[in-house]
């Protein structure tokens, strides 16, 4: 299994190099990355690459606009 992110060291690692090895990739890969900040708030990184994503993007576009409403009506 290919990683795109789970593996690299994020203080050396720019985005441009994280999508230049989804470039290279020979296969679809999914890759998610799940990490608690110093601010004790959490952060959750996710790198896909295939030759389709319509339907992850969809799902993950969902999860968001569910966190903005969430979000929305805690103020």
């Amino acid at each position: 299994m290919s990683h795109l992110i789970s593996n690299v060291n994020f203080e050396q690692t720019t985005l441009q190099q994280v999508i230049e090895k989804a470039e290279g990739a020979c296969h679809p890969v999914f890759d998610l990355v799940h990490l608690t900040l110093d601010s004790g708030n959490e952060l959750i990184l996710v790198a896909a690459t295939a030759p389709n994503l319509d339907s992850v993007g969809m799902i993950l576009e969902g999860v968001r606009d569910l966190q903005n409403n969430r979000m929305q009506e805690a103020d």
